[in-house]
């Protein structure tokens, strides 16, 4: 009977390693595919990014200029 379990044991983490094993490869496979798509991905991420400077900017001017007026009162 211990002989039975522990093959048994054996038999369930064999297969628990083979799934373990198969989801690293989907993962791998997925980032390989995902990493053609970087360069693009941070040229966007870029674009955001100016995007988003620009506006804060643009709001940080038109702060200074309520403040400058209020100040001014």
């Amino acid at each position: 009977m211990h002989d039975l379990m522990s093959e048994e044991a054996l038999n369930s983490a064999t297969t628990r390693l083979e799934r373990a094993l198969i989801r690293l490869e989907r993962s791998v496979g997925t980032r390989e595919s995902a990493g053609d798509n970087v360069a693009e991905a941070y040229a966007l991420l870029e674009e955001r990014h100016e995007t988003l400077r620009v506006r804060v900017e643009e709001t940080i001017a038109r702060l200074d200029v309520l403040i400058g007026r209020e100040t001014q009162r």
